[in-house]
């Protein structure tokens, strides 16, 4: 049972922390309705399981250049995203984008995201080789409230009606994800020399 409460909480923790992810799951329930926020919410089942693995096996060790490139293509991959949500729209009405392109979109970015990385290599695979035999409570308790926890956000920014407050929220979260695009870019370069 101490996995289980382990893993909610640091899972319940990743969940509600304002970052790139969070920001693209609301983003994505205000623009495109809750079931778009909250398919980009299980993003984490889909893009952690092979770098939980990857971390359990080798023990913790990533090299640093390879986490730079990573936060180098995160950054430039939130630009992209806060860029094209901050364009203005095109005059003819289009078809709206489908749900399904919120998940695919925040996959990409939690590939790209070297959080995901620095979690599952430093402090995620010595927890799961402690943890021995209880490490699936753990992985349990962690993705069941990582996503559920951003799931609810999705589903509460999206019953949001159409206001001035709404549109604010949209263009604060596309403001947020070129800021943290911006900050991934400048880390990753200047740590390049330090090692």
């Amino acid at each position: 049972m101490e996995a289980l409460f382990l893993g909610a909480a640091l899972g319940l923790s990743a969940g509600l922390s304002p970052g790139p992810l969070l920001a693209l799951v609301l983003r994505e329930a205000v623009r495109k309705g809750a079931r778009a926020g909250m398919l980009a919410a299980t993003a984490p089942l889909l893009s952690d399981s092979w770098v939980v693995a990857l971390a359990w096996w080798a023990g913790g060790a990533l090299p640093a250049a390879a986490l730079r490139a990573l936060q180098l293509l995160g950054g430039l991959y939130l630009l992209r995203l806060g860029y094209a949500g901050l364009r203005p729209a095109p005059s003819s009405p289009a078809a709206p984008a489908p749900a399904a392109e919120s998940l695919r979109a925040a996959v990409v970015m939690n590939l790209t995201n070297p959080h995901m990385y620095l979690f599952w290599f430093l402090v995620g695979a010595p927890l799961l080789q402690r943890l021995g035999a209880g490490a699936w409570w753990f992985l349990l308790g962690f993705y069941l409230t990582i996503v559920g926890s951003k799931a609810v956000l999705a589903w509460l920014a999206a019953r949001m009606h159409r206001s001035g407050a709404q549109q604010l929220l949209v263009r604060l979260g596309d403001l947020a994800l070129l800021g943290l695009g911006l900050y991934l870019i400048a880390t990753a370069w200047t740590s390049r020399g330090s090692t």
